[in-house]
């Protein structure tokens, strides 16, 4: 453990990397660092590990407890091209930590070729189970927001919105969205700033999503819907998913994401109020007469990158200050970019010891 500072709080935890965001990126990296004998502290914004894969709990008549997953949904292996990550795919699904998801896939305007049948990857019994699994035994704060950093004595010190010294640490590592990893490195008043590409992207688009529920199971030639609709982006059949429970008085339930532009015309309308209108345009769709349950809503004001051009960055690395950013920003986008970015920068961390 690093020597602590005179002019640190004894609150404060001293570690080697701090890692900010316990996302897929963050949990990963962390995990890699671990295995290499580096102390790493994860510090995450809300009340658990996942990010973008986190789940919702809710409630319904049968059962007081069920939950879902709202954000990220799967992983491709197929779109991996890291050999060290596809290593690590095969060892996770291994140890159970994720499993074989096959769906029927299709377009919602139906205009391209037949029904295709897809295999990937998703954790089990929800998506940010495997977070926990590889991540659960590195020491994390949870419910903490970084809002500021300061170095001082060839530390950094993370401070808190009172200003407050969260953590100090010889390294940083940002698993933010694009604007919100800028912001939080121009806090960093240093003589030489530290400034992001501008071929980089720098903002993201917003997307609704919600989970509905019928009573009576659904005759759909497909799991999983995407492109081809004005506002839905992709409609999941959870039941189609590997290891997931369902509350007894459900057959059936879809997950609704919105498409990216929908969401923006909406100027950040109510979740629940969109996603009734998610639900109606859904079974509209489909000509699906049962009325579904709208069991749980929410919108994602940073849910996708706005791409500026094409990145082959994968992550971003400043060795002078010791600090770097991953993410699927950096990494390609989605879970699969956002495991990419954290594998590339933890051999580029190795690389500069």
């Amino acid at each position: 453990m690093l020597s602590t500072p005179t002019a640190v709080s004894t609150k404060a935890i001293t570690t080697e990397v701090a890692i900010i965001g316990a996302g897929s990126a963050g949990c990963l990296i962390a995990n890699l660092l671990d295995k290499d004998g580096i102390d790493c502290l994860l510090i995450e914004k809300s009340r658990g590990m996942g990010g973008r894969c986190s789940r919702r709990r809710i409630s319904t008549d049968h059962d007081a407890h069920y939950a879902i997953d709202l954000g990220g949904s799967d992983i491709s292996p197929k779109k991996v091209t890291n050999l060290l990550l596809k290593k690590m795919l095969d060892t996770w699904r291994d140890a159970g930590y994720l499993s074989q998801w096959v769906q029927n896939t299709s377009r919602f305007d139906h205009q391209c070729e037949a029904n295709k049948t897809v295999s990937t990857l998703c954790g089990a019994p929800s998506m940010n189970s495997w977070h926990s699994n590889i991540a659960s035994h590195i020491n994390t704060l949870i419910q903490s927001r970084v809002c500021s950093l300061k170095k001082a004595d060839g530390y950094w010190h993370l401070l808190d919105e009172k200003n407050h010294i969260i953590a100090v640490s010889k390294k940083i590592v940002i698993t933010a969205p694009p604007e919100q990893t800028r912001a939080l490195l121009d806090t960093a008043q240093l003589l030489d700033p530290i400034s992001l590409p501008d071929t980089l992207p720098q903002e993201s688009l917003p997307q609704y999503v919600c989970a509905i529920g019928f009573a009576h199971p659904q005759i759909m030639d497909a799991d999983v819907y995407q492109s081809g609709h004005i506002s839905l982006h992709k409609a999941i059949r959870e039941n189609s998913k590997p290891g997931r429970a369902y509350p007894t008085d459900l057959k059936e339930v879809w997950v609704l994401q919105s498409t990216y532009e929908w969401a923006q015309e909406l100027c950040h309308m109510d979740s629940n109020t969109a996603a009734t209108k998610l639900a109606d345009a859904f079974c509209k769709h489909f000509g699906i007469e049962d009325k579904p349950i709208v069991l749980t809503s929410h919108y994602w004001r940073m849910a996708k990158y706005k791409t500026v051009m094409p990145n082959t960055a994968q992550y971003f690395w400043d060795e002078e200050n010791k600090i770097g950013c991953i993410g699927d920003w950096l990494g390609g986008g989605g879970t699969t970019g956002a495991l990419t970015s954290a594998v590339t920068l933890h051999q580029a961390m190795l690389d500069s010891i």
